[in-house]
């Protein structure tokens, strides 16, 4: 009867240590959980969207690039246009960005942008989860990432092209 009684108060001494409802990692005392430093292969998923490989956010939407994106690390989509209600910015995540990744502030609205081989990249407002409906749409295209190898800059695949609509 003794060992029952340990054993159901041991039990309900362990399940009260768990669950708490907190969403923190558990750590031993003493050291610390440090989150990991973005990568090319972390800032953003991708998922195969209208035939091939496209990036998309945490929320699994589509990330597009502007035709009308001239100049790397910019955007002629501006807030006042009303561009931006229609195709918001993509933020950077926090920590460092390795190349072709990088980030920028608007001129417009001094937000930062995330940018990908000079890109700036954008969401659809009217897209839902794994579906690219803005593809093609006002010179809008579903970003996708370099093949292995590719160069990047003026010229290359995904950078934005004097002429107003993207290389590929």
């Amino acid at each position: 009867m003794k060992n029952i009684l340990l054993a159901l108060g041991l039990t309900a001494l362990l399940a009260g240590c768990g669950g708490g409802g907190s969403s923190a990692p558990m750590t031993t005392p003493g050291t610390t959980t440090t989150p990991t430093t973005p990568t090319s292969a972390t800032v953003l998923s991708t998922m195969t969207l209208n035939g091939g490989a496209a990036f998309v956010t945490s929320a699994q939407l589509p990330v597009y690039t502007f035709g009308g994106d001239t100049v790397a690390n910019a955007s002629s989509c501006t807030a006042a246009s009303g561009c931006l209600a229609i195709w918001p910015a993509v933020a950077p995540p926090t920590g460092t960005l390795t190349s072709p990744w990088a980030s920028f502030t608007r001129s417009d609205n001094g937000a930062v942008q995330l940018s990908y081989n000079g890109a700036a990249l954008y969401t659809f407002a009217s897209d839902k989860p794994g579906v690219a409906s803005g593809d093609g749409v006002e010179n809008f295209h579903l970003a996708r990432p370099l093949a292995a190898g590719s160069p990047t800059g003026p010229g290359s695949p995904g950078y934005p092209s004097i002429s107003g609509s993207p290389r590929s």
